[in-house]
């Protein structure tokens, strides 16, 4: 059980999550995971247990509850130009 972030060192509470996998070259959705997240920042926790189920998905794909298009975007990186930079 993770009771505070590493990151920021904030309190964390156990919800239940969509987590975001990656299962070869395709991302994959797993909703209603327990995971213990970080009330301050949102970094989300998942404890050895769940981690082994994911990994079981992922060996061994259940069938999908329904699928999702999802847009992808390029960064434009002339807009990087345009921001001050913070170097001396």
């Amino acid at each position: 059980m993770v009771t505070r972030c590493y990151l920021c060192g904030g309190k964390t509470v156990q919800r239940l999550v969509t987590a975001e996998n990656w299962w070869g070259d395709q991302l994959t959705l797993v909703e209603g995971v327990p995971a213990w997240v970080c009330e301050n920042c949102g970094e989300k926790y998942f404890e050895a247990e769940v981690c082994r189920i994911l990994d079981a998905m992922r060996e061994a794909p259940p069938a999908e509850e329904r699928i999702m298009r999802v847009p992808v975007y390029k960064f434009p990186p002339a807009r990087l130009a345009k921001t001050p930079s913070t170097r001396p």
